[in-house]
């Protein structure tokens, strides 16, 4: 049994990866092995998916930018999301946090719409790179806010939060496992966590919900997938296996340690997950001139 990841070894969804494949392997009495399939931002790992027979024995674990933001941004995205996988649940939550350095001006989101709005321009925001799920949910977020921040592209979250810390940057939403340490440490400060929920390592710090950015929903997520037109009864066996998983204690624990939260739906449910996304990101996309080639 194949679980192909489209990223190199050693990343979040990696090791999330290899944390479920040990648990299916051990419910199932098989040999659930990791494939790291990088490259094409993602799409070599799922045309190998795509390619493989429908009978349960490759699947792949993916997360929701490559699957959702993927299809906003690319001129020509080698593969269909909904037509070509099968969805079969998810398996967990990311979260990302709207940080900034602790010399800017700001101490809230509503402090830093207003300073953006009477400095246009002059702020600047750092992100994993074009097309990252912090790039658009940024450009989201400053159609939503009506301000003017400049987009500088890095290649990886760990790089961007660097630059913030230095000064370099104004602001950034930062993944979690990057930016809690350096929060914690002073180098950074949280104004917000753009999710549906607080975070409980960080529980003083609001949603951007509370902050008053109302319907403002940035949270990545994880979940597994196979190639289309697999059978139901395997679909309806993976997704009730992934369900018993990640209600674990030990695997919630696991997922804590990656700054993650464990979650599951059903394979419907995941479905309109990402028609959702799709169409929301193509929308932000569109008006905020994204194009990837």
């Amino acid at each position: 049994m194949r679980v192909v990841v489209p990223y190199a070894p050693g990343g979040p969804l990696d090791l999330v990866s290899r944390l479920v494949s040990e648990k299916l392997g051990a419910r199932f009495g098989r040999s659930f092995v990791v494939e790291n399939k990088p490259g094409a931002n993602g799409a070599i790992g799922v045309q190998s998916v795509m390619a493989s027979p429908p009978d349960g024995y490759t699947l792949l674990l993916h997360g929701s930018a490559g699957v959702t933001i993927y299809q906003a941004v690319m001129r020509q995205p080698a593969f269909d999301t909904l037509r070509d996988l099968t969805p079969v649940s998810l398996i967990a939550y990311f979260d990302l946090i709207l940080c900034t350095n602790p010399a800017m001006p700001f101490r809230t989101v509503k402090d830093f719409v207003d300073y953006a709005r009477a400095n246009p321009g002059k702020l600047s925001y750092g992100t994993a790179g074009v097309g990252a799920m912090n790039h658009v949910g940024m450009e989201w977020f400053k159609s939503l806010a009506g301000i003017d921040v400049v987009h500088v592209p890095y290649r990886g979250d760990a790089p961007a939060a660097a630059d913030l810390t230095a000064g370099v940057l104004g602001v950034a939403f930062v993944s979690s496992n990057v930016a809690i340490p350096l929060i914690q440490a002073g180098k950074l400060r949280a104004l917000a966590v753009p999710s549906r929920h607080r975070i409980s390592v960080l529980p003083d710090v609001p949603t951007i919900d509370e902050a008053g950015c109302t319907g403002f929903d940035l949270q990545p997520w994880a979940a597994m997938y196979g190639p289309a037109r697999l059978d139901k009864s395997i679909v309806a066996s993976l997704d009730n296996a992934l369900k018993q998983i990640v209600a674990a204690p030990d695997v919630a624990q696991r997922l804590a340690q990656l700054s993650m939260t464990p979650a599951a739906t059903s394979s419907e449910e995941l479905a309109m997950m990402i028609e959702k996304s799709i169409t929301l990101w193509k929308d932000v996309a569109t008006k905020a001139k994204i194009v990837i080639e």
